[in-house]
């Protein structure tokens, strides 16, 4: 495991697990989170992405491989796309359902535009070659997927348990210029122990789902060879 001595970073790892409902299924969650002593901890904010991967997506196929362990690169920052905002370097490790992250600050970004990211790339190198620490971390990485989408905070402090709600999610490819939009809202469970979440809620439907994995099948040319 690759630590990152005095960056922020979540040291503990937790168990996360996803589950996929449509539009019209939305108001009987909230309900049901409502009613199972589940409160609303942060307002609604926009959460923007983009990941790196190498030229052989590597990352979208050690996920499709199923590999127990593997690391994902990602600036991330909330707000408005093209406002200029403090924006972070997560890599979120992952050990079969268990993930912790690690988060790089990078400083005020300003992404101009989505089909020309070799500005926004030259800073965000800029950035991390001044953090001597860090300057190869993105070796070898090219930015592959931009996504965005909106996303609620809940929260269960008797069990520990905090559920995100994500939608209108999308997606665009700076390599191929295609775009995607989910239809389908994104639930995420993360809690220390493995309780039984999804026992809590019948309706709900444990999946695989990666965003980064989804966005890039659908918006780039590459076919994974299985």
């Amino acid at each position: 495991m690759v630590i990152f001595m005095g960056e922020h970073q979540n040291k503990s790892y937790r168990y996360e697990r996803k589950f996929i409902i449509e539009q019209s299924r939305l108001n009987d969650l909230l309900s049901s989170l409502y009613s199972s002593s589940y409160n609303e901890k942060y307002s609604e904010r926009r959460i923007n992405n983009i990941y790196y991967d190498d030229y052989n997506f590597s990352a979208v196929s050690e996920n499709l491989d199923g590999l127990s362990e593997r690391k994902k690169y990602r600036v991330r920052w909330y707000g408005e796309i093209d406002e200029k905002s403090n924006k972070s370097l997560e890599i979120k490790v992952k050990n079969e359902f268990l993930n912790h992250k690690v988060n790089i600050k990078l400083g005020p970004i300003q992404l101009n535009n989505l089909t020309k990211l070799d500005d926004f790339n030259k800073e965000v190198l800029g950035s991390l070659n001044s953090q001597k620490k860090h300057y190869n971390l993105l070796l070898g990485k090219r930015p592959t997927l931009f996504n965005s989408y909106k996303r609620r905070y809940f929260e269960n402090n008797q069990y520990d348990i905090r559920i995100t709600i994500d939608q209108n999610l999308y997606f665009f490819s700076p390599i191929t210029k295609l775009n995607l939009k989910e239809k389908n809202i994104i639930i995420e469970a993360k809690f220390n122990k493995d309780v039984n979440f999804s026992n809590r809620f019948k309706h709900l439907s444990l999946t695989r789902y990666s965003k980064y994995v989804k966005g890039t099948l659908y918006t780039s040319f590459f076919n994974p060879v299985y």
